[in-house]
């Protein structure tokens, strides 16, 4: 689907049959189009907030770029799930620099922190997601926006620095 712009400086120039294209009548007449460039952008502005909304779902990525954008906060609004994952293990062909450095705490080196199946969903609670909102966003707007797009059955929490 194509977004349709009309530019209606372009437009009455060229109605107009090239012998009544006088200076004066075509800023008669782009002056009486001005008000519909102006209800067309409305409507532009309006037609990218819907297709936008219609778009969104309860998946993490497209819930924070919903947030993102609506409350003008390109970084600081994150949102994080668990995920219990273990150590990152790497292919012998990608060479040392993939490779994982695990050592004893006697060989001097730190331990890698390894943590046990279900120790990461831990951290959050009883919630399946948190919402990291920055201090000059209004935590009820975001409250009702995710109600609006979460599933069923999710808990979530807010956290607001």
């Amino acid at each position: 689907m194509r977004n349709i712009r009309i530019d209606y400086r372009n437009l009455v120039r060229q109605l107009l049959p090239d012998h009544k294209r006088q200076p004066g009548r075509l800023w008669w007449l782009r002056g009486l189009t001005t008000p519909l460039a102006g209800l067309f952008a409305d409507f532009e502005r309006w037609r990218a907030d819907t297709r936008r909304i219609v778009n969104v779902t309860a998946q993490m990525r497209i819930l924070e770029g919903y947030l993102r954008t609506k409350y003008g906060q390109p970084v600081a609004i994150r949102i994080e799930t668990y995920q219990d994952g273990g150590l990152g293990v790497c292919l012998e062909a990608e060479g040392d620099a993939q490779r994982l450095d695990l050592a004893l705490e006697a060989e001097g080196a730190p331990a890698a922190d390894v943590p046990l199946e279900g120790e990461v969903r831990e951290r959050f609670g009883d919630v399946d997601f948190v919402v990291y909102l920055p201090a000059g966003v209004d935590a009820e707007r975001v409250t009702a926006d995710i109600e609006r797009f979460r599933q069923a059955l999710t808990k979530y929490g807010i956290v607001q620095n």
